[in-house]
């Protein structure tokens, strides 16, 4: 089995992270919560999986919250 890149290991974290965000709080992405509440409500996401060593949880909310903001662009995260 191959090693996945940072990178792709990064961006990895950020989709996982938006569907469990999805399911728990549709419309996140239109009216997303401040960056501390943000974290906060992925603490237990982040803890469970096997991202919570090697890709910083401010990392993934800052990509969450960067992903939010922009509007009609390719980004996956962005369609709603």
């Amino acid at each position: 089995m191959p090693l996945v890149q940072r990178a792709e290991l990064f961006d990895l974290a950020v989709t996982r992270a938006a569907t469990y965000l999805d399911r728990l709080r549709p419309g996140w992405r239109a009216a997303p919560p401040p960056a501390p509440e943000l974290a906060a409500i992925l603490e237990l996401w982040y803890l469970r999986t096997r991202f919570a060593y090697r890709i910083p949880l401010e990392q993934v909310v800052g990509a969450l919250e960067a992903a939010a903001a922009t509007s009609g662009s390719d980004d996956p995260l962005t369609r709603g």
